[in-house]
């Protein structure tokens, strides 16, 4: 199978489940422009608005932009990911020299869905040194990619190996990216595969609505 038969058989089905779920898509190009260019993970526009807009009486414009310089520098390793949820979870700080004391930031309101913004985009070009990588699928909430998904035909015997490789690949040569998304994904669209994104054993892969004991 081609891989313009892959994108329209699994690729683009995903993506409208996705927006039926309420996630807005964004094209590769304007996903791109948000990012201000292929070396940065987060759209940031998107990520700058909703720091101000969660914490209204603690960051401005400076500090939001400080804010996501401080995220995107988060160490390409595990130990970085672990930073990343962290800051996902509120558990990071600002200095506010007007109340000279430390505040929590929220990069995310895990209690009112309704005030993050959910996006979704294709063939996301991400450039690091000299790699460059282009996951299938990213989800991104406030701007910052939270699961990279690879998709391949169902017809490929071997295609959640293959994509379990591929993602492999994405850490050695895109580690930047993969220090942010705190979950990965495999789907031929008949399973959809995910697990954490610092552990791509496949016996630690969970099958997305499986019903037997023990599974998720």
């Amino acid at each position: 199978m081609s891989p313009f038969d892959e994108r329209r058989t699994v690729q683009e089905p995903l993506i409208r489940y996705a927006e039926e779920a309420g996630w807005e898509y964004l094209p590769p190009e304007e996903a791109l422009r948000l990012r201000r260019g292929p070396e940065s993970p987060v759209l940031h526009e998107v990520l700058i608005g909703q720091l101000q807009r969660l914490n209204p009486e603690i960051v401005d414009l400076g500090r939001a932009e400080d804010l996501v310089r401080r995220l995107v520098k988060v160490r390409p390793f595990i130990e970085g990911n672990l930073e990343a949820w962290e800051y996902l979870t509120g558990r990071k700080t600002v200095y506010v020299e007007e109340e000279r004391r430390e505040r929590n930031v929220r990069f995310l309101d895990p209690d009112h869905p309704e005030r993050n913004v959910f996006h979704v985009t294709d063939e996301f070009t991400f450039a690091s040194g000299t790699h460059t990588i282009r996951p299938d699928v990213v989800f991104l909430i406030n701007g910052i990619p939270v699961l990279v998904v690879e998709t391949k035909a169902a017809t490929r015997l071997e295609g959640i190996a293959e994509a379990l490789d591929q993602l492999r690949r994405y850490h050695r040569e895109g580690p930047e990216l993969m220090a942010l998304a705190q979950l990965f994904a495999v789907t031929h669209l008949v399973r959809f595969y995910y697990g954490p994104t610092w552990n791509l054993s496949r016996k630690a892969l969970f099958n997305w609505k499986d019903e037997e004991s023990g599974d998720f």
